[in-house]
Parts: C-alpha cells; sequence; structure tokens
C-alpha cells in the first residue's frame, strides 16, 4: 500500500476492522480495483470476506521492479473488476548476473508502548545456464498491534506477522521463445484486541494464507508476438479468536486462470486479440454444500491506430460471458495527440463491469448469525460504469505539469436490502440499488529547482462523489488529496526527502464530518558503497492521532515512528 500511496487519484478504503483500511482510486471503492502480480490477477478478497484487505501485500517491495497503477476503466482488458483501475506489481527479472538484494528493517513508535515494527527481505536471482535462469525471493515482516487512544482495551491498529517467499524463473526454450514459472506461497497472522457487548474484552486473530502459481508462455508465431499462461490464486481466511468466543466461518477464496494474447503491427495498425477463460470458487458454511464456483469466457480485441504521426486512436472491445448472468460488453475509445514535443493531450471513454461476488449471486446462499440472515440473489446485473476523461502533461528538461478530469457514472451498485424480521433476527438480501456519480481533476506539478534538487506534486480534487440515489455525499471520500515532496541526491551517495500527504476533510455518514489533516515524513539515506546503502525515517513527524480529531475515525495512522534500514546489493 505505502508503494502507491502518494499516486495521483489513490485514496483510501475504511475496513473499520482494527484500523484497517485499503486502496481506492479515483473515488472509487476497492472492491472496483483489480489487483495483480506480473498482469496476473489476484483473488479480490475486499468484497468477498468481510472487513478485510487480503488482496495487497503479495510481494516483497525489494523484488519489485515497479508498480503501474492504471486508473480509469480496463474491463476492456482485464474484464471484471476493473472499475476504477489496475495496481500491477511488476516483479524483477533475471538477468545474464546473479544479483542478490537484502533489507533489514526495524522502527518504533517514540511516544508510547507498542508499535515496534521489523522486515527482513531478500532477492536473489540470475542465470544458472544459457537454458535456464531463476529468482527466489521472501520476507519476514512483523508490526505489533497499537492499542486505542479512547479505550486501550482495544487495538486502535491491528499487528500483523507477515511471512512469504518465491521460486521462479525463465527457461528459453528456443531462440524467441520462453517459458515463465513462478509459485509464490504466504502466510498472514493478524491480531488485535476488541470487545463484544456479549464476550467484553477479548484478543481476535486472523490466519491468511496465500498461494499463487503460475506458468507462462512468451513468443513468436507466423509473425505474431504472443503469449499463453496458465495461473491460479488462492486465500484462505480463518478466524482465530481468544477461548470462548465463537469463530466467525473461513472462507476459501479461489481463482483458476487460461489466458492468451496475440499482437501484429499492420501498416498504422497494432493489432491484439485474446481470450480468456477463469473459474472463480468460494467455500464458505453459508453456501448449499459448502461451496460454489461460477465459469468466466471472454474474447477480447484492440486496435492502436497511427492516424497521424503525432495522433493514436486507441480502440477495444471485450465480451464477457459469466455463467449466471449473461454477456457483458465492454468498449473503449481513447485518443492520444502530441502537438509539440513537449505538451501531450489525451482522452476518451471507457465501459466496464464487475460481477457480483459469489456470495451475492448464488440464489443458494444463506448465513446465519444471532443477529442477522443474509440470501443471495440469483437476479443481479453487475456493477457497470461509464467513464469520460480529457488530460494534458506539458514537460521540458526542468519542468512536467498535468491535468486530467474524469467523470464515472456508476449503476447498479450491489447493497443489501432489509426484507423482514424473523423475532429479533434482521433478514437482508442482496439487490441492485445504488447509482453513484464521481466528477474529480488530477493535477501533477514537478520541478527539477536545481542540479541535485527536485520538487514533485500532485493532488486530486473530488468535485462530486454523491449516491445520485439519495443525494448525499458518499462517504470517506476527501475533497482534496495533496502529495508534495522535496528531494534531494547529493554527492558521495547522500539522498534525502521530506513529504508530506494532506487528506481533506470528509464525512463518515450524511451526518458526521471528519477533518482535515496533514501527514509529514522525512528520510535520509547514504550509500556507503558499491553494496550498502543504510537509512533512517521519520513518519507521522507531528504525530497525528486521528482519534483526538474525531473520535468517529473508522481507521487510525500510526504514530510518530523512527526507522533503521540497511540494504546490501551485491
Amino acid at each position: 500500500m505505502e508503494a502507491v500511496q502518494d499516486e495521483p487519484g489513490v485514496g483510501f478504503d475504511v475496513i473499520s476492522t482494527a484500523g484497517r483500511k485499503t486502496l481506492s482510486l479515483r473515488g472509487m471503492e476497492s472492491k472496483h480495483i483489480l489487483t495483480m502480480v506480473d498482469g496476473k490477477r489476484i483473488a479480490g478478497s475486499d468484497d468477498v470476506v468481510g472487513h478485510s484487505d487480503y488482496s495487497l501485500g503479495w510481494v516483497p517491495m525489494v523484488a519489485v521492479e515497479r508498480v503501474e497503477v492504471i486508473r480509469g476503466p480496463m474491463s476492456t482488458l482485464y474484464g471484471s473488476e476493473a472499475l476504477g483501475g489496475v495496481i500491477n506489481m511488476v516483479t524483477r527479472e533475471p538477468g545474464d548476473t546473479w544479483k542478490t538484494s537484502v533489507l533489514l528493517k526495524a522502527g518504533t513508535q517514540t511516544d508510547r508502548a507498542g508499535g515496534g515494527f521489523t522486515q527482513q527481505s531478500i532477492y536473489s536471482a540470475g542465470k544458472v545456464n544459457d537454458v535456464l535462469s531463476l529468482k527466489l525471493s521472501g520476507t519476514n515482516a512483523r508490526n505489533s498491534d497499537i492499542p486505542s487512544l479512547l479505550n486501550a482495551k482495544v487495538s486502535e491498529l491491528e499487528g500483523a506477522h507477515n511471512m512469504q517467499g518465491s521460486a521462479g524463473g525463465i527457461l528459453n526454450l528456443a531462440q524467441g521463445h520462453k517459458v515463465d514459472f513462478n509459485v509464490m506461497r504466504g502466510k498472514d497472522e493478524r491480531f488485535f484486541d476488541t470487545s463484544s457487548s456479549k464476550k467484553g474484552a477479548y484478543r481476535n486473530g486472523y490466519d491468511i494464507n496465500r498461494t499463487q502459481a503460475d506458468i507462462g508462455w512468451r513468443g513468436e508465431l507466423a509473425g505474431w508476438t504472443g503469449k499463453a499462461r496458465a495461473y491460479m490464486s488462492r486465500i484462505e481466511s480463518i478466524n482465530t479468536p481468544a477461548a470462548g468466543v465463537d469463530a466467525t466461518a473461513a472462507h476459501t477464496l479461489k481463482e483458476q486462470v487460461l489466458d492468451t494474447s496475440f499482437s501484429r503491427g499492420f501498416q498504422n495498425h497494432m493489432l491484439t486479440w485474446g481470450g480468456e477463460f477463469r473459474q472463480e470458487s468460494l467455500e464458505h458454511e453459508g453456501l448449499k454444500g459448502g461451496e460454489t464456483r461460477v465459469n468466466h469466457h471472454a474474447l477480447f480485441v484492440q486496435d492502436e491506430w497511427a492516424l497521424a504521426r503525432n495522433l493514436v486512436l486507441t480502440s477495444g472491445l471485450r465480451l464477457d460471458h459469466h455463467a449466471r448472468f449473461g454477456n457483458e460488453w465492454s468498449p473503449r475509445l481513447y485518443a492520444v495527440w502530441t502537438p509539440t514535443e513537449e505538451l501531450v493531450i489525451k482522452g476518451g471513454y471507457s465501459h466496464a463491469f464487475r460481477a457480483p461476488n459469489l456470495k451475492q449471486g448464488d440464489p443458494n446462499y444463506v448465513y446465519t448469525s444471532s443477529s442477522y440472515i443474509y440470501y443471495g440473489n440469483g437476479d443481479l446485473k453487475p456493477e457497470s460504469v461509464n467513464s469520460f476523461e480529457l488530460g494534458a502533461s506539458w514537460k521540458t528538461s526542468a519542468a512536467e505539469l498535468s491535468a486530467t478530469v474524469f467523470h464515472n457514472n456508476v449503476s447498479d451498485l450491489i447493497s443489501s436490502e432489509r426484507i423482514g424480521k424473523q423475532g429479533s433476527t434482521t433478514l437482508n438480501r442482496y439487490v441492485n440499488v445504488n447509482k453513484a456519480k464521481i466528477t474529480g481533476l488530477e493535477l501533477g506539478a514537478n520541478w527539477e529547482l536545481a542540479r541535485q534538487w527536485s520538487w514533485v506534486n500532485n493532488a486530486t480534487v473530488l468535485m462530486s462523489a454523491k449516491d445520485a440515489t439519495t443525494g448525499n455525499r458518499l462517504n470517506y471520500r476527501p475533497r482534496y488529496s495533496v502529495n508534495s515532496a522535496l528531494q534531494w541526491e547529493g554527492d558521495h551517495g547522500w539522498a534525502a526527502r521530506v513529504g508530506l500527504r494532506h487528506v481533506g476533510s470528509h464525512q463518515a455518514s450524511a451526518t458526521i464530518g471528519l477533518p482535515a489533516y496533514n501527514l509529514w515524513n522525512a528520510s535520509l539515506s547514504k550509500r556507503l558503497n558499491k553494496t550498502y546503502q543504510i537509512g533512517v525515517a521519520l513518519e507521522n513527524i507531528g504525530n497525528v492521532k486521528l482519534a483526538e480529531r474525531s473520535s468517529d475515525f473508522k481507521t487510525a495512522e500510526r504514530g510518530r515512528a523512527i526507522s533503521v534500514s540497511l540494504q546490501a546489493d551485491f
């Protein structure tokens, strides 16, 4: 999450469990963001497993080459879930020589007990011989839980112990043909103190077991550049409360995918086509027989047409067939005009959708607790968005300015509707009820102030973000979000950074407003030689405590914290 939090358009969704939060893009919810690793989708847990953020944190940052953030609907290429955009973690590939990176980090809050954190990560990759290259990674990270300022018996921020590893590589079978393979396994333990009216205060926790495995081919066939992959991801969530407290139902969410795509240039056109087969499955006690599954089939085509030397029009269309609700067409039309070397103007239209999750869309789903019952609905329609954007960027050797305005019309949002009572038990059913309209502006301004100094800025303005059914502003959508950082790259391996993240005022409900706040951070690093680099960082320098600003905040920020790190690259 930290890797993308300073990107324009990126915000946070509140989950309301021990300070958890997850990502939003352009005001769209986390369930509307598709998370990927090396272009392979991670099973989206956010809306299937209540109060979860389990689709994040699959890869240690020491193993990441770059993070791609695609803002705006992308169902034309990726199908369901990509209403708000895509976040793709691209891992480092092996080179001709063997390289290893090791990161050791430790830190603590400065003002009270709790809040300590440690991390040990490794990435190692290289060529074994002319046929085989390998890459390995692993991490072991632990964060202590932090007690609430308002009630010391309850955790303000949950603790976590994240252990994961991966092994993969590349086989060069013949000239122009490669086979990639990779397996990732991880165990994420969450723990926090909570309370209930019946049980009082108690220790709660979750064990999250995660797996992704894949094998794929890349190569040339009859003039076409192609790839084909088979992969799977699996998330298992098991509640582990204190003795005497009933555990919530376990979830096992799986996706199995076969996909392929081919590209080729024809005069002024670059044509890409492909298809996908995907099977989702869920094991949960509220489902008939304890399990349900659904198949997706898709075909897509995209054409990049160079209308002129400085004008490219991209058009795309995808057809998804969902075994429950039928067909969904996802068109996209986007133009990029470069009138000068410094100026780029771009804009277009996109449609995207999100299929009902495996609980919501299953007519046999019934989940019962002591106070409520939820029923699935086999007649649900997919959530969908029609999005328009127009942007421009101007770049010289010393400065870069950008602005993009966007407008999203969201339809058929899925929510739950109260349908009656059975004694003291509330009966609920999933239905399509809400519409939303989100209009915003993304701004960027970067300057090279001097030979060693740069100033990087971006802002997101949600001019309108409202529930079109009720007319109320959408909850937890700050009107303004600003990121600003002053960076220095000094001589002899020195570097420093001072950053600000401003979160504007927003609301938790139609009647409850939340104040704006600023988070300052700073870091200083020194490369000692070709191998070693040390660093020190300060987070939340102002020691902002959201609970002191308003008791209505359902999330929290770690208090002022200091950390030290050592990275070795050899």
